[in-house]
């Protein structure tokens, strides 16, 4: 009798059922409690992820177009600028005289497009309601090598007197000019970038933006399209280059000068609801005026490139002389759930500024 009592009093005692239950609750608790955690992480995570990305976008998107207004009208020992023609030329063109006869417009632009304003863009390819800007301008370094056939080159002296100076011709062309001590003058890289807010990132099956681009989720973004030829230098090919993704708009304000000192002369003038807002253009009035732009305001609208679930953006966004733009009211701006931000630069072009200043 004692030894069974001795063994029943040194048995092991298992749960009971509601002390099992207890425990179950608890446990539940605390995972459900380590996977909000853990959302919440992750969720906060893909937040920060993305607001990073998107600043880096518009960041260099700002960046890109305002490195390449600071050398507009760069055209090496070239410094005599004429004033513009009567039209606005073609950027779309191999044509060495037409490109000659635009190197006056060294800033070329159109204010809220509808359409395509140049014939080697594609209506698809356009966010209406966007500027398209074109920037004109010699490379800062010497070609290494020989030249390219495909490529367009700009050779100058700094004589104003010679009747054909500078040339601007492809690779092909015939390079003639000389300096004063009889050497061959200096060859540079020439370069037409025009600017643009296309649809999409990566088109599908095809060289247009359509609704099966970027996976089916198409990416607004700017780009830069270079005048470039095919291999031979007989016809003009498309070289575009996505510059920064989640770009939703572009506008560019235009600051003239009038009077000859380099200086912008809006300053004190008042604001045009689309005309003029602080001093600048949405456009100069004059085509000779665009020889006149010595600085610009550029503005870019940029968004994530994913959507933040539970967010509502019912923010407005200043664009200049452009207004306000809305989300899901302003055309090509998307209503969905995007984080955005304006970036903003003022840029002035060096160049035709410096040539104006008095020494």
């Amino acid at each position: 009798m004692y030894r069974q009592q001795l063994r029943r009093s040194g048995r092991s005692r298992g749960f009971t059922l509601v002390e099992l239950m207890v425990a179950l609750a608890i446990g539940m608790l605390m995972s459900f409690g380590l996977v909000r955690v853990f959302a919440n992480s992750s969720e906060t995570y893909q937040a920060l992820s993305q607001t990073a990305e998107q600043i880096e976008n518009g960041r260099y998107a700002i960046q890109a177009i305002s490195d390449d207004l600071r050398l507009a009208g760069f055209y090496g020992e070239y410094a005599f600028a004429p004033a513009a023609g009567a039209a606005p030329p073609d950027p779309c063109t191999l044509d060495p005289a037409t490109m000659r006869a635009a190197r006056g417009f060294y800033v070329q632009a159109w204010n809220n497009v509808a359409v395509s304003p140049v014939t080697c863009i594609d209506d698809a390819d356009i966010v209406p309601g966007t500027d398209v800007l074109v920037v004109r301008r010699a490379n800062t370094s010497l070609p290494v090598g020989g030249l390219v056939a495909s490529e367009v080159y700009l050779q100058a002296n700094s004589d104003p007197a010679d009747p054909v100076n500078p040339i601007i011709a492809l690779g092909s062309g015939a390079f003639t000019l000389l300096k004063k001590d009889g050497v061959t003058a200096a060859l540079r890289k020439y370069h037409v970038h025009i600017y643009f807010v296309s649809p999409c990132s990566v088109p599908s099956g095809s060289v247009n933006c359509t609704a099966a681009a970027d996976g089916g989720r198409p990416i607004p973004t700017l780009k830069r399209l270079s005048i470039a030829a095919n291999a031979a230098g007989t016809a003009l090919v498309r070289s575009v280059e996505a510059v920064a993704e989640g770009i939703e708009a572009l506008q560019i304000d235009y600051g003239v000068d009038t009077d000859g000192d380099g200086m912008s002369d809006g300053a004190g003038l008042a604001d045009v609801a689309g005309v003029r807002k602080n001093g600048y253009l949405a456009a100069p009035a004059a085509v000779p005026d665009w020889s006149n732009v010595m600085s610009a305001q550029v503005y870019a609208l940029a968004r994530t490139l994913e959507q933040t679930v539970g967010l509502a953006d019912t923010k407005t966004y200043n664009l200049g002389t452009f207004g306000v733009v809305t989300p899901g009211v302003t055309p090509g701006v998307a209503a969905g759930r995007f984080r955005r931000h304006v970036f903003t630069s003022h840029v002035r072009l060096v160049n035709p500024a410096g040539r104006r200043e008095a020494p």
